[in-house]
């Protein structure tokens, strides 16, 4: 099996307990998160499951992180016999610093880019395993590894990424996204006629969804549609489109491009 993983973990004790980020090799892992590609699975990996989870990683095809190579994967690797750094990877984080010269949080970036952050902190993690609260911490790490997808599903649809730069929302080009992005797609799709379903990004009145629409109109940031969920015309911004899928052709269709 070749699969494309994403991977997060959470730690049972705090550097202060170790001495310092120099000892991340005795954090000790409470829990890893991972979501499977090829199996369309999230799980979650407790310390007796570990055997499992390194045939997992050993057969990957990728394995794509944020902060994974210094950090995830060094506290990782006392588990483990093999050695990790030498497994495919994808550190997004390592990603954001080549393009912008510093680093980001995860919490910053995914705000920026998908309108939603993670649901708490590293150290409310610690707090849930200190307290046996099982649930809680593993609802806690797969939710930091579904917002590390996302965004790194986002930088392949669109070829880039979103942060605040005092107080401007600007774009960090990424290295990953290899396949026609998410304006490219809905033009091809305005110019060939085809309705598409969209996964649109959360916003003030919207959730996070699928739409069926028919584009009317193609501006430089947003598109004019006909939305079949509400039967209106409407607008959308193409940076808050997530995926295109092509339907097909429209019923009835123009080909004037604007």
């Amino acid at each position: 099996m070749s699969d494309k993983l994403v991977l997060d973990l959470e730690t049972k004790k705090t550097f202060e307990e170790v001495g310092g980020d120099f000892h991340k090799d005795k954090l000790e892992v409470s829990v890893c998160g991972v979501y499977s590609y090829e199996r369309n699975q999230f799980r979650a990996f407790r310390e007796e499951e570990f055997a499992e989870l390194g045939e997992w990683l050993k057969a990957a095809s990728l394995i794509i992180g944020f902060n994974s190579k210094s950090f995830d994967f060094a506290v990782l690797q006392p588990y483990f016999k093999f050695k990790l750094s030498k497994l495919p990877h994808l550190d997004v984080l390592e990603e954001v610093y080549h393009a912008l010269g510093h680093r980001l949080k995860l919490e910053s970036l995914a705000q920026a880019t998908l309108g939603e952050g993670k649901s708490g902190s590293g150290l409310d993690a610690i707090w849930y395993f200190k307290n046996g609260d099982w649930e809680s911490l593993i609802k806690y790490c797969l939710d930091d590894v579904r917002v590390t997808r996302d965004v790194y599903e986002y930088g392949k649809s669109h070829g880039h990424l979103w942060y605040e730069n005092l107080g401007r929302r600007e774009t960090i080009p990424i290295r990953w996204g290899n396949d026609a992005n998410v304006k490219e797609q809905i033009i091809t799709a305005y110019r060939n006629g085809e309705q598409v379903e969209i996964e649109y990004l959360k916003t003030e009145t919207d959730q996070r969804g699928l739409r069926i629409i028919d584009i009317k109109a193609v501006k430089d940031s947003q598109i004019q549609a006909f939305c079949h969920a509400n039967q209106t015309m409407r607008f959308f911004q193409i940076d808050k489109i997530f995926k295109v899928m092509p339907l097909g052709k429209q019923e009835h269709f123009q080909t004037k491009l604007f």
